[in-house]
């Protein structure tokens, strides 16, 4: 669970000051989340719900350029019925500097409207925030 996602900066993924564009950013750490749950074997829990993002907030630390190798790391802090907290940090695998920290609201969401995770996906989820919490 704790394997990092990785993502290659290639020049599209680039800003004309040749850093990684901030907006880039967004669609990494999407696919880190989706990489993340399906290791964990969640996706197949949610049937036809969808875990939308309500808020990011992110910290952008240090300039990720071309050819860097990112290193994406996403862990679950909170599980509650009507949302779940996930923090995602991006490192530059060469320099090991980190790149950008997140915090990822997500609600899930089934037909376009909220609802409460089914209880043996939120115990699912619960499992999956303590085994991330002890390793850490």
């Amino acid at each position: 669970m704790s394997e990092a996602h990785r993502i290659l900066v290639h020049n599209c993924h680039l800003d004309g000051y040749g850093h990684v564009n901030n907006a880039r950013y967004l669609e990494f750490l999407e696919q880190a989340r989706w990489t993340y749950f399906r290791r964990a074997g969640v996706l197949d829990e949610l049937g036809g719900a969808r875990l939308v993002v309500a808020h990011i907030d992110i910290r952008y630390r240090h300039a990720a350029v071309l050819d860097d190798e990112l290193l994406i790391a996403s862990r679950l802090l909170e599980v509650q019925s009507r949302r779940l907290l996930v923090a995602q940090t991006v490192t530059v695998a060469q320099s090991g500097k980190t790149a950008a920290e997140a915090a990822v609201t997500l609600i899930p969401t089934r037909d376009a409207r909220a609802f409460r995770l089914p209880e043996t996906l939120l115990a699912a989820l619960q499992h999956i925030r303590t085994q991330t919490t002890a390793q850490q």
